[in-house]
């Protein structure tokens, strides 16, 4: 392959990836709250004497976890809450996948760029003679 079909496909490449990096860039600076930690439907039973859930039919409750300061914290989540919590970690999840593409993107980029620099480069001094005739 010559040098500058090389060039070319190295530099189409690039320009997808800057295009796949604009989506994600989209994403992080987008103004919406995020929650971090995950949403968890948990069957459970309550204690009192008598209730259904003695009898195998549990309570349903949401709780949510996040690592705080290297330890899982996990509180429950009022139904009233659930569906904006919902919402927020989602979006967080979301942030977080696109921070990561992001970062992948960025890494692909720099080595597509030192590859285009490596295929532009030339070896030696062009000879004043063949830049004539060119």
């Amino acid at each position: 392959m010559s040098p500058l079909s090389q060039s070319s496909r190295i530099r189409q490449r690039i320009a997808q990836l800057v295009r796949e990096r604009q989506t994600a860039e989209r994403i992080l600076l987008a103004r919406q709250d995020l929650l971090k930690g995950t949403l968890s439907e948990v069957r459970r039973t309550c204690g009192k004497p008598g209730c259904k859930c003695t009898k195998g039919g549990k309570h349903i409750c949401y709780q949510l976890s996040a690592s705080v300061e290297g330890r899982t914290r996990t509180r429950n989540v009022p139904r009233k809450q659930l569906a904006k919590v919902r919402l927020l970690t989602d979006d967080y999840r979301r942030f977080r996948q696109a921070r990561a593409a992001w970062v992948r993107l960025n890494g692909q980029i720099i080595d597509l760029i030192n590859q285009l620099e490596t295929a532009r480069t030339v070896k030696s001094i062009p000879d004043e003679q063949r830049r004539k005739k060119g």
